[in-house]
């Protein structure tokens, strides 16, 4: 508790007055200024008392189990904050618990309360690419040349072990190593577009890898196109390319959730032109003209579950003025954890806008 404290007043410190105290601002905006790194580092420090311990992050709500997923996140948050130490912390606890599977992906679950930790050692291929990415912007800011070497092992393997060559679809990023490709699947090969994270493709052709960095962007808007299903035009979490045109996975629901929520993150982030891809997704959260993040069955457009913690609306925020229509910037500067998976995508949204449409933030001068 006394540490939550701790990095709450720090945090208060950093944050813009007006969020927090609307009072406050009238008598201190002449005389403080703040940049986009003051939200970051604000709910980061914020973050990491509530999730990160000793180098793991934790999700609470889900058995504090661990996931590669979840250690790449942090540690792209940390190099985001200039936490080097931090940084380092998460990366050694990765590279000590999760490479376990005698190459360079990392194993995808880790459990506490499990004899051996690692029970499930088939790799997420978006963990390994977050992971990659962090690395990669790791050794550009600190000049830590292993880190920017270990990143191009990751992205090699990536290239080996989960980029396969479609047909029907061109080059393509299976979610994993095991169980998604079409001899695996009745209706494979089996993929999720919230995998194929945009900005981290864009970044990591500096590495000059293995990884077909452009053909993987290129098939990413292509599958986004045609991934339009429905009233709304909406796409699924799991597709099926086991034909000319992608459809919903027969063995995944058929609905825009808890996944597919991550791509207007992604797209908004790597600019506006991957972001109108998502244009019908900004429509169906603004049908009554504000921003209703939902998980959505596609064959009806019939909302299933709502999504209103702030992460998921900071999504929905930052699709909208990636788009040119800016809602309630608020929502960037008023960080507070709640669970583990929004929280998470809350602090990546503010990094994303932060480096994308810093003119989206609220009173940075």
């Amino acid at each position: 508790m006394a540490k939550l404290l701790v990095a709450a007043l720090l945090a208060f410190a950093l944050l813009p007055v007006h969020a927090v105290r609307p009072g406050l601002a009238e008598t201190r905006e002449s005389t403080m200024t703040f940049s986009p790194e003051d939200y970051i580092t604000g709910a980061w420090l914020l973050y990491k008392s509530v999730f990160v311990k000793d180098g793991r992050v934790m999700d609470p709500s889900n058995g504090n189990i661990s996931h590669s997923e979840g250690q790449g996140y942090a540690m792209l948050l940390a190099v985001a904050a200039d936490d080097k130490a931090s940084f380092k912390d998460i990366w050694d606890w990765t590279r000590q618990e999760l490479y376990v599977r005698g190459d360079e992906l990392a194993a995808w679950k880790w459990d506490p309360a499990a004899e051996n930790h690692v029970v499930d050692s088939n790799n997420a291929s978006d963990g390994d690419l977050l992971i990659a990415w962090a690395l990669m912007r790791a050794a550009e800011k600190w000049k830590v040349d292993d880190y920017r070497q270990r990143a191009k092992r990751i992205a090699d393997e990536i290239a080996d072990l989960v980029v396969v060559e479609d047909r029907q679809h061109g080059t393509i990023l299976l979610p994993a190593a095991i169980g998604f490709a079409g001899a695996d699947q009745p209706d494979g090969p089996i993929v999720n577009l919230s995998y194929w994270i945009f900005p981290a493709l864009g970044e990591l052709k500096r590495l000059d890898s293995k990884l077909p960095t452009e053909k993987l962007l290129e098939s990413g808007r292509k599958l986004l196109r045609q991934a339009r299903f429905g009233p709304s035009g909406m796409p699924s979490d799991w597709l099926s390319l086991a034909d000319k045109d992608a459809r919903p996975a027969a063995r995944f629901a058929p609905n825009f959730g808890y996944e597919a929520v991550r791509l207007p993150l992604y797209a908004a982030w790597a600019g506006p032109e991957d972001a109108a891809l998502l244009a019908r997704v900004h429509e169906r959260w603004n049908r009554d003209g504000r921003n209703l993040v939902q998980v959505i069955e596609l064959a009806t457009s019939a909302s299933l579950v709502a999504m209103p913690d702030p992460g998921y609306q900071a999504i929905a925020e930052l699709l909208s003025c990636s788009l040119g229509k800016p809602g309630d910037p608020t929502i960037f500067t008023g960080f507070e954890p709640t669970e583990y998976y929004p929280s998470t995508l809350h602090l990546m949204s503010v990094v994303a806008i932060s480096e994308r449409y810093p003119q989206c933030l609220p009173n940075l001068n």
